[in-house]
């Protein structure tokens, strides 16, 4: 399976999803499937506008993380237009979905990346780290960071 997301940083935080299961509280980076048809730049855009409600540009790719059989590409988003919060996607609104837990877009300061539960870990952990987030970006987009999480 292949999906793709996104990479929000603004000044108002990172872009997530905040996910209520199972009596968990995890949050991840926007993203999806890539369906059929699809690049996964074209994924990475739509999920963006389903689960966040924004329209947005994506301009380099920032990571690939090989998880569980899947590969995931990450790549770095500028906002072009929307309303934050205002996703249309299936998850955000479907009974069957909700069954399966809560889906909400939330901001996320870089220094709570370190103490919450945020996926994947690799970007995460490694923005918390790094108190220069845009250079950090900037030298995933020249060189994308490669993980392979267990």
């Amino acid at each position: 399976m292949i999906r793709a997301g996104i990479v929000l940083l603004t000044a108002a935080g990172v872009a997530a999803i905040e996910r209520v299961r199972g009596g968990m509280t995890y949050y991840t980076l926007p993203g999806g499937g890539v369906e059929d048809g699809e690049s996964p730049q074209e994924a990475a855009v739509r999920e963006s506008h389903e689960e966040l409600g924004l329209i947005v540009r994506v301009d380099g790719l920032l990571a690939v993380i090989n998880f569980r059989g899947s590969t995931q590409y990450y790549y770095r988003a500028e906002v072009l237009g929307g309303e934050f919060g205002k996703g249309t996607g299936e998850e955000l609104s479907s009974p069957e979905h909700s069954k399966a837990g809560s889906y909400r877009a939330v901001w996320l300061e870089p220094r709570q990346l370190a103490v919450r539960d945020v996926r994947p870990a690799s970007i995460a952990e490694a923005l918390a780290a790094t108190p220069e987030h845009h250079r950090l970006l900037d030298d995933w987009t020249r060189t994308p960071l490669v993980v392979d999480e267990v």
